[in-house]
């Protein structure tokens, strides 16, 4: 029986491109999984025991040698199947590094022995080599600035790199033209040992669980411009990393910055992407592409007018339901007011507030003050059509006794005070609450 080779040796690493591997299964063991408990919601309080959701059955199968590669620096693991003596074929999820071995996840056993196959996803494998490549080089440019790449991660379709600040627009900009420089001059890729290397190399973000003395250190070579530490598949070429784009930044811990990127071919979907979002913007705009800019500015102007104007009138109609409530209490002997509005904006309950103390303050000789021993106020918004709450307060000498009522009718009300004050949240008006409420209330007026 052939031993297992070691990650740093393996197939898919002395060579990127081989797309297929002949071997031979070593082991085959059950991936130990606990059971989880089913995702079930319920409003029942039955004590029945919750049911106990089986996991799939997981393998890890350890060939002899393999074309796919395990996740490690920074990129995710190749995918692919392995196909069988008797040509059918099984689905490889995953690899995993176990220290030195290549460890190959399945949802199906494979006899130890068997003479295999093994195919990897190319279109990912290309993908993640020029994502993996092209951030070798943007890191590498960086070093001419002084700016060291601290950490990196490989998204679905979107990358990042992480900088010690973050940088101007005219450097971003410099930047993305030189590494599109160095892609078009099709610089070579080459992986050495540290030995064929020649000079010192920074091995300290080599894995803890790698024993160097029996693996094998890997140095990826760009020209003669970087040399790096790095166990992942690469291009032979800057030339097949295509393209590459700097997207925006992002402000992180300790004033680092993380900087979004894409290569390759996911520049031009991502640009396929943006191209129908922005036709899209355009139709529903009623305007050319290169007119968006414009029209959103013009639209965000009016948008802006437009709530100030609505703050003014919902400020004006607070203004004359403050001076109805006013006049209830101090005219008409009213000692509960309801303020009901349907939306649940909080602005026109805190406008309404604000009016009716303008009010109170304005007339010296009233008696009327909203927490005091004889007046009542019930602030309450929202509806149940929008599906959204709403909220709701209580201020006066009947807020305890009100506020029970109140409390009976709404099923998701959420809140609390003290004394002669109530405040609360509604997350969502069950059908036919608010009208209870309301219905109640209404022989207050």
């Amino acid at each position: 029986m052939p031993t297992s080779t070691v990650v740093g040796a393996l197939a898919c690493q002395k060579n990127s491109f081989l797309k297929s591997y002949e071997t031979v299964v070593l082991s085959c063991l059950e991936v130990k999984q606990e059971a989880k408990k089913a995702d079930k919601k319920s409003k029942s309080k039955s004590k029945e025991q919750t049911p106990v959701e089986e996991p799939k059955k997981q393998y890890s199968i350890e060939l002899a040698d393999t074309v796919l590669f395990p996740e490690g620096g920074g990129q995710p693991s190749d995918t692919g199947t392995i196909t069988l003596p008797d040509k059918s074929v099984i689905k490889v999820d995953q690899v995993l590094r176990d220290k030195l071995i290549a460890k190959h996840i399945t949802q199906e056993p494979i006899e130890p022995g068997a003479a295999v196959t093994v195919d990897v996803d190319w279109e990912k494998r290309v993908d993640y080599m020029q994502q993996h490549t092209g951030q070798h080089l943007l890191s590498a440019v960086f070093d001419t600035y002084n700016l060291e790449t601290l950490s990196w991660a490989m998204g679905d379709k979107i990358n990042y790199i992480e900088l010690p600040e973050k940088i101007s627009d005219e450097i971003l900009e410099e930047v993305g033209a030189k590494v599109n420089e160095l892609i078009f001059q099709a610089l070579p890729i080459s992986v050495v040992t540290p030995d064929a290397h020649g000079e010192p190399i920074d091995t300290s973000h080599i894995p803890d669980d790698y024993d160097m003395s029996k693996g094998i250190v890997r140095i990826v070579k760009i020209g003669d411009m970087d040399a790096n530490p790095c166990c992942g598949t690469h291009l032979s070429s800057t030339s097949q990393i295509q393209a590459i784009s700097l997207l925006h930044q992002l402000n992180v811990r300790g004033g680092n910055s993380k900087l979004y990127f894409l290569c390759g071919a996911r520049v031009y979907k991502y640009l396929s992407e943006q191209n129908k979002i922005l036709k899209g913007s355009g139709a529903l705009l009623s305007c050319q592409l290169d007119e968006i800019t414009d029209k959103i500015t013009m639209l965000n102007s009016n948008y802006k007018k437009a709530l100030s104007r609505e703050s003014s009138l919902l400020k004006e109609l607070a203004g004359i339901e403050a001076q109805r409530c006013f006049d209830n209490f101090e005219k008409n002997g009213k000692d509960v007011q309801l303020v009901y509005r349907s939306d649940n904006n909080q602005e026109y309950l805190n406008s309404f507030q604000k009016e009716l103390s303008t009010l109170i303050n304005q007339n010296k000789k009233t008696t009327v003050v909203d927490t005091d021993k004889k007046h009542t106020i019930v602030l309450l918004n929202g509806d149940y059509p929008s599906g959204l709450g709403g909220a709701v307060k209580l201020l006066g000498p009947r807020t305890e006794e009100i506020g029970g009522e109140i409390k009976k009718r709404f099923t998701n009300l959420k809140g609390g005070g003290k004394g002669n004050s109530f405040q609360g949240k509604i997350q969502k008006y069950e059908k036919g609450e608010l009208e209870s409420v309301l219905l109640y209330l209404d022989q207050f007026k």
